[in-house]
């Protein structure tokens, strides 16, 4: 058991994390244009580069669960966190495009391994008001985003090459691997028998259907995310004919309402309930966006106002994880944020695109509806039919 002093530590080692995080994971849009214009690459290839780290990270998300049950959290936050520094150096030695692949890959894998083992911690040193909890966690995302552009622009006015701003990011990563070498984390002296006897797979875990349900939330939740972001400016600039300016304010004002959409749901989200709230923001989802589409051009706004609802549901399904399952929550944390990352790139980037040059952009970015609509009775069902109202009532 954890005492109240290092539970303290904990918890603010998994802030800074997903600060730290945070302002690695953006980094992409920031090197992309700088990649293809150092490679001399068309956008097509661009587009593998990048792809690369979000297949680094369903990877990672597909091992790093089953790998915190077998050898221990610490252990694997520890090989997350080396495995970044060598690939943030490596970075600087390579000058062939298939090599720039296998890196951006590996840099993908280790940043996924430490969120996958950020997340878990946060399921150990989150004790009470894990919904108010989870949200201002994923909060911090979101501010180490709007720190991403400051941090790069920083180094590369300092005269750096784009990888310097990786090389840089070392002392962010070391930052965390000596704060975790000194800490002492829930569970890690030994790894039980029982969980080495158990079926720790994602088969064995899926034979309870509360996580095959779990699981398609997060695939419909990824798609939804995902696709709003995603095809917001062209959908704009194509459909309503705005300018980029425009089309800039409206997705800015996205993010701004992402977050505070966060906040505001760290304070309501344990007197509403978790499911609950991840319900209404469903269906606030989905009318914003239905209004955002089928309204006159003035109701474009709906679109960012999308994100206040949108914000809610990532952090508080996972909380609502955390109360649920005391067994195999690890490799369930792994299955679920692989579904995400699969819908992600699947259901929001992928079918949304054939959409769009199938059907039209107009109903091509109304599939983002459907995405809502299931997850709303996705919840409904979990609720009505496998749980028997249980889950609605969280204290």
């Amino acid at each position: 058991m954890l005492n109240n002093v290092n539970r303290k530590k904990l918890i603010i080692l998994v802030f800074f994390m997903m600060f730290i995080f945070g302002i690695i994971a953006n980094l992409r849009g920031q090197i992309g244009p700088l990649i293809q214009q150092d490679y001399q690459i068309n956008h097509s290839k661009l587009g593998l580069v990048l792809g690369c780290l979000s297949i680094g990270g369903i990877i990672a998300n597909f091992l790093s669960g089953i790998s915190i049950q077998r050898f221990s959290l610490k252990k694997v936050l520890i090989a997350g966190t080396l495995l970044s520094i060598l690939s943030f150096i490596w970075l600087n030695y390579i000058s062939q495009y298939y090599l720039l692949i296998i890196v951006i890959l590996t840099i993908g894998i280790g940043l996924g391994i430490i969120n996958i083992s950020m997340n878990t911690l946060a399921s150990e040193v989150f004790t009470r008001n894990k919904g108010k909890m989870m949200n201002r966690l994923h909060l911090f995302f979101g501010i180490g985003g709007v720190i991403t552009p400051i941090y790069a622009n920083a180094i590369l006015g300092l005269g750096f090459e784009w990888e310097m701003i990786y090389t840089f990011s070392i002392i962010l990563v070391s930052a965390i691997l000596i704060f975790t070498m000194y800490s002492k984390f829930p569970k890690e002296d030994t790894v039980s028998e029982n969980t080495k006897k158990e079926d720790i797979s994602f088969r064995g875990v899926l034979k309870d259907a509360r996580v095959r349900v779990f699981a398609l939330m997060f695939l419909a939740n990824g798609g939804g995310e995902l696709g709003v972001v995603t095809w917001l400016v062209l959908y704009l600039k194509e459909i309503q004919g705005r300018s980029e300016v425009e089309a800039g304010f409206y997705f800015s004002l996205f993010f701004i309402l992402f977050s505070t959409g966060r906040f505001l749901a760290s304070v309501i989200v344990e007197r509403v309930g978790y499911l609950r709230l991840v319900l209404i923001s469903a269906i606030g989802s989905l009318i914003s966006v239905l209004l955002g589409i089928f309204g006159p051009d003035s109701f474009a706004i709906f679109f960012s106002i999308s994100g206040l609802f949108i914000a809610t549901h990532f952090p508080t399904m996972q909380a609502t994880m955390f109360e649920i399952f005391d067994k195999n929550l690890p490799t369930i944390i792994g299955l679920t944020m692989t579904t995400g990352s699969i819908g992600a790139i699947l259901l929001g980037n992928l079918f949304i695109g054939f959409c769009n040059d199938l059907f039209g952009i107009r109903l091509g970015y109304g599939v983002v509806i459907s995405y809502f609509l299931l997850l709303a009775g996705l919840i409904i069902y979990l609720n009505r039919y496998l749980d028997r109202n249980r889950l609605f009532k969280m204290d």
